[in-house]
């Protein structure tokens, strides 16, 4: 094989793991939730393992273009498409997930159209197994730049929820009055004057509100929580709410329809918002940074 051949074919594959990177890093909300759908570790922690799987796939893509310690990397991106594969067998078997999140949202691959692109790319990779490293001047400096760059980027430019917290206050105004008002539906009165519940502030249509929905469904069904903790505020029909149900894959919660400009006034046009609720009086509310684990957990055990 040329060797132009095998340098165009090392730069696509390291190209490939960049390409997924920054995919997985665009639709990272989504690709936390997913790890966090095995049921392995808290969400604190998915968060993490996201950013750094991210980071991970950033310099194996350009260590293998710029072929940096090329024998190395060739091996490490050997090791990384074998356990990829191996756990992808996994989630086929026994999950058998419509989209397995290795091109993020933006490519939806199942898990054996993934496996057949990992196949694909150790054959490739199989192919340009002999090279040696590439020397130029000022090497140790980008790469160390790049390095610093890529940890920029996953870590502060896309900051984990708990470190956002830190620096935002997760803590917003809630319209007391208006609350009071819409509480003046007698079955949600009902559930509220029991103990402490959780109201999600929604709009059917609003992108961040069916991707919150999700996290807090996860979070309820990963620890046990009752789904009758949890009171939804949304605007729309039932019709809306049926289409939101099924496109956030949940169920089993109790949903109160509210007057568009009632749901507006309540907290400023901020959705979503999470309103935590202790016998009918608003304690606190969180936006979808702001709601974590953590808080959840807290508050409702």
């Amino acid at each position: 094989m040329s060797q132009i051949l095998k340098t165009i074919l090392r730069i696509a594959i390291g190209g490939m793991f960049i390409t997924t990177a920054i995919m997985k890093l665009l639709s990272l909300d989504e690709f936390e939730l997913y790890i966090y759908s095995f049921g392995i570790f808290n969400y604190l922690w998915c968060t993490f393992f996201a950013r750094v799987l991210v980071a991970f796939e950033f310099i194996l893509g350009f260590f293998l273009i710029i072929k940096y310690y090329y024998r190395y990397t060739w091996w490490l991106a050997m090791a990384t498409m074998a356990g990829f594969t191996l756990f992808l067998i996994y989630v086929a078997i026994f999950r058998n997930d419509s989209n397995c999140h290795c091109f993020g949202d933006f490519v939806e691959l199942n898990p054996v159209n993934s496996i057949i692109k990992n196949l694909i790319t150790i054959i490739l990779l199989l192919l340009v197994r002999k090279d040696t490293d590439w020397k130029f001047r000022f090497k140790y400096l980008v790469v160390a730049i790049y390095l610093v760059a890529v940890t920029m980027v996953s870590f502060v430019i896309f900051p984990m929820d708990a470190v956002y917290n830190q620096f935002k206050s997760p803590v917003k105004e809630v319209n007391v009055p208006v609350f009071e008002k819409i509480q003046t539906d007698s079955a949600f009165t009902a559930l509220l004057d029991a103990g402490k519940y959780i109201v999600p502030v929604f709009i059917p249509t609003c992108k961040y509100c069916k991707m919150s929905m999700k996290k807090l469904n996860s979070i309820v069904e990963n620890n046990d929580i009752g789904k009758a903790r949890i009171s939804i505020f949304i605007a729309g029909t039932e019709e809306y709410i049926a289409g939101f149900e099924a496109e956030t894959e949940t169920e089993g919660y109790t949903f109160s329809l509210v007057d568009p400009h009632d749901l507006v006034a309540l907290v400023s046009g901020k959705f979503p918002t999470f309103i935590f609720v202790e016998h009918g009086k608003p304690i606190k509310a969180l936006d979808f940074r702001g709601l974590t684990e953590k808080e959840v957990m807290e508050f409702l055990q």
